[in-house]
């Protein structure tokens, strides 16, 4: 789980690959086009976790599966509108995460230097 998140899903996410996205299609594109591959990331996992999820990604204590993937649930929720009605498995999951203070206080949103809007 935590390879589908580091190789497929979070590289897409970095400020240098999304300029060359907006650079190769067009500044409209970048993000849906970021939002398909994020979303096919997100059914493997959906896929791979189904018989493997307890209250987390593989169990029910959090795991490393867990920190690859909290994160990723939030950044495609806020920056590229994924809809996590399409994966019943990972919004569960991403609940589960919101009800933890070190998820929480672990976004982007809140950290020390995070942009103010």
């Amino acid at each position: 789980a935590a390879n589908i998140v580091c190789s497929s899903i979070q590289p897409l996410q970095n400020q240098v690959v999304l300029e060359y996205i907006k650079e190769k299609v067009s500044p409209n594109e970048k993000i849906p086009w970021t939002k398909f591959y994020i979303e096919k990331g997100f059914e493997a996992l959906e896929k791979l976790l189904k018989d493997h999820a307890g209250r987390y990604a593989t169990r029910d204590e959090g795991s490393l599966a867990d920190l690859f993937l909290a994160p990723q649930l939030h950044i495609g929720i806020n920056l590229f509108n994924v809809d996590l009605a399409k994966f019943p498995l990972l919004s569960r999951l991403n609940e589960a995460y919101s009800e933890l203070p070190e998820f929480q206080n672990g976004i982007p949103e809140n950290q020390p230097n995070a942009p103010s809007t």
